[in-house]
């Protein structure tokens, strides 16, 4: 099957499981189960590079539950092709300090990028329960805007999303993963930009390497 083609039918897929969980909440669990499976298998990923992000997010996940399993509503951990990105809200810049520590101990870690951000607890409150942003007047918060990006890119024949990791904090994203070139980069890039509620945008996204035809 062309790329082109197979990106185009893991775009519509997603899109149908995504309705299919909107209109049965009781099912979403399952429909992210399946999503996330058919994602995978049309990564630009191998199945080792798959595997060995897959660990690393393990172990960080099991580091943060051993110090509070509220951590893991204030910290997201994203990896791709051993980089780890790490965002959130923390009141406590210690804490910071020993989950960065943890994650560039790792030796299958190539870097770690920290975007976790030192905050009021009343600002770290406020975000966890997603309340909506009093400066917009309406009802843009982080998850909406995380959701309206893939929503986007999910849309889009040209980009292929499945590549991509991102969060939404306090209003800016930040997005890790793969481009297939640099128009496609470009374009991912605009789209944050151009989202309604972004106010800013921290990209590592690298450009796939070409394979030389034998």
């Amino acid at each position: 099957m062309p790329h082109g083609s197979g990106a185009n039918l893991v775009k519509r897929i997603l899109t149908a499981w995504l309705l299919l969980a909107a209109a049965a909440p009781a099912l979403s669990g399952c429909v992210a189960v399946m999503a996330a499976a058919v994602e995978k298998a049309y990564e630009d990923r191998s199945t080792a590079a798959q595997l060995t992000d897959a660990k690393i997010h393990a172990r960080i996940l099991a580091y943060l539950t051993g110090i509070s399993a509220d951590l893991l509503a204030d910290v997201n951990t994203d990896i791709w092709l051993g980089r780890v990105l790490l965002t959130g809200t923390l009141d406590d810049a210690g804490l910071r300090g020993r989950i960065v520590k943890y994650a560039r101990a790792d030796r299958h870690v190539r870097a770690v990028y920290n975007h976790i951000q030192v905050v009021s607890k009343r600002v770290k409150e406020k975000r966890r329960q997603g309340r909506e942003d009093s400066d917009l007047g309406r009802s843009i918060n982080d998850a909406w805007i995380s959701a309206k990006v893939k929503a986007r890119l999910l849309s889009m024949y040209n980009v292929k999303s499945v590549n991509y990791r991102w969060q939404t904090v306090l209003s800016r994203v930040y997005i890790i993963g793969s481009a297939t070139s640099r128009a496609e980069r470009d374009l991912v890039l605009r789209v944050l930009h151009a989202t309604k509620g972004v106010r800013g945008v921290t990209s590592y996204i690298g450009i796939l390497k070409k394979k030389r035809a034998k």
